[in-house]
């Protein structure tokens, strides 16, 4: 077995929350740092559209991160100066544009909240590239890619990990861990924090579905918000929904989680599409005597992965409205006015209410006649439903204010251990993280 290499920080995760955890330790002079991934390039954001969102309540919960809006703008103004650094990064939203607030007046009157951050984008054709360029900036890390980490455990003074690559058990020690694995590693890090002695909990889950409409009808927001937030409390239930990642142009996509496979919708820099999608999420909050946000998701996942045969299902709002399932042989249907949006994704036509509790669907339904008395045409008949859309936030770790665990000298950041959701936010993250372990261990 090859002899243990040391190094002053080892972070498990190379997304933008290992990364700029990086970046701000470089910065205040540590100089042997490692970071480790599974894979050759991280899973999310970064490859993912890369839609960046700079205000404090878009990816950030100021009171889960013991911060106030001062210290949150000034870490969003860190992340921000490296992102849009990289060439291919444009500004998309400009917050000081006069319409704005002409559409949150609007938005107002149907009692919904409505937000326009200052936005940039890449794209997903980019993603490799803006991750390539955060790499090249750091001058005093070893990236250890391809590796599995299977341990963390305490010795002494030092933190020890043991890590699989080429079928070989490699170890390392450092004086200071940082776990940030994303929201495709969340479980394997809950896994192990269990058999590590570190605590965990449930927090919510985001279930929903995605929308795919002609851009016509969404142009004449878009045009000013590129990815335009609403926020709804619905009447009926009181529950939270929301509008997420809008991608004028953009395409629905799949999402692989092994045993099933969700949706996703993402834009390239330049090959624009015909249609428009964004998320429409209902959050979930579980009490006893079932907790486990992250079974319920899956439970919801592998309902339609039944339903579909193994594919999501996508269904026309013609054919929703009217309570009737979707069929590939009226689909395209000129009468029904359904070629007024060609998909993007190859769903399977269904009934996406099979899948969904009931409870959900009425939340979903109420937000969308809410959204289309703003923005008239998102239930045109040809709107098309992708369901499911779940976002896997729900592993939560309690922490100190500067994310470390209840295990010294292991802390956690990003979207995986329910610390931020979002390029920008796992990014902060980080920087408070690096912050930590740079006051209490060096």
């Amino acid at each position: 077995m090859p002899p243990v290499k040391r190094y002053d920080v080892i972070i498990i995760g190379s997304g933008p929350a290992g990364l700029f955890a990086a970046l701000h330790l470089e910065g205040l002079g540590i100089r042997h740092i490692a970071v480790f991934d599974r894979d050759r390039y991280p899973a999310g954001g970064l490859l993912n559209d890369g839609k960046l969102n700079f205000h404090h309540r878009i990816g950030l919960d100021l009171e889960e991160l013991q911060i106030d809006r001062d210290e949150a703008h000034e870490l969003i103004a860190e992340v921000k100066s490296v992102l849009t650094g990289f060439a291919r990064c444009r500004q998309v939203t400009f917050p000081d544009n006069d319409q704005i607030a002409a559409w949150q007046a609007i938005a107002r009157e149907h009692t919904v909240e409505f937000i326009a951050p200052e936005q940039w984008h890449w794209g997903t054709d980019n993603g490799r590239g803006v991750v390539d360029y955060l790499r090249g900036l750091l001058q005093h890390t070893d990236f250890i890619l391809d590796s599995d980490v299977s341990s963390i455990r305490s010795q002494g003074d030092d933190i020890l990990v043991a890590c699989r690559r080429d079928e070989v058990i490699h170890r390392f020690s450092a004086a200071a861990v940082l776990v940030c694995p994303g929201r495709k590693g969340a479980y394997w890090f809950r896994n192990l924090a269990d058999a590590t002695g570190i605590i965990n909990n449930f927090g919510p889950i985001d279930v929903g579905i995605r929308l795919e409409l002609n851009r016509r009808f969404y142009d004449a927001i878009t045009d000013i918000v590129y990815d335009p937030k609403f926020i709804l409390q619905t009447g009926r239930h009181g529950d939270r929904v929301r509008t997420f990642c809008t991608n004028p142009g953009g395409r629905v996509r799949f999402e692989h989680y092994g045993e099933f496979t969700l949706v996703n919708g993402d834009a390239l820099s330049s090959d624009r599409t015909g249609n428009t999608n964004f998320a429409l999420l209902n959050t979930i909050r579980l009490t006893q005597p079932f907790s486990d946000t992250t079974r319920f998701g899956q439970m919801i996942a592998m309902q339609f992965h039944l339903l579909g045969g193994g594919r999501p299902l996508v269904q026309r709002i013609g054919d929703f409205r009217e309570g009737k399932r979707s069929r590939r042989s009226t689909f395209d249907s000129a009468a029904r006015h359904f070629d007024h949006c060609a998909p993007t994704c190859p769903a399977v036509p269904g009934d996406i209410t099979l899948g969904l509790p009931a409870r959900i669907v009425d939340n979903l339904w109420e937000s969308l006649k809410t959204l289309d008395k703003i923005a008239p045409g998102i239930l045109h008949p040809s709107t098309l439903l992708y369901a499911p859309e779940i976002k896997f936030f729900d592993t939560h770790f309690p922490t100190t204010s500067t994310l470390e665990t209840n295990r010294k000298r292991i802390f956690v950041a990003g979207d995986g251990v329910g610390k931020s959701r979002g390029i920008v936010g796992a990014a902060v993250t980080g920087i408070i993280a690096a912050r930590g372990m740079a006051a209490a261990y060096f």
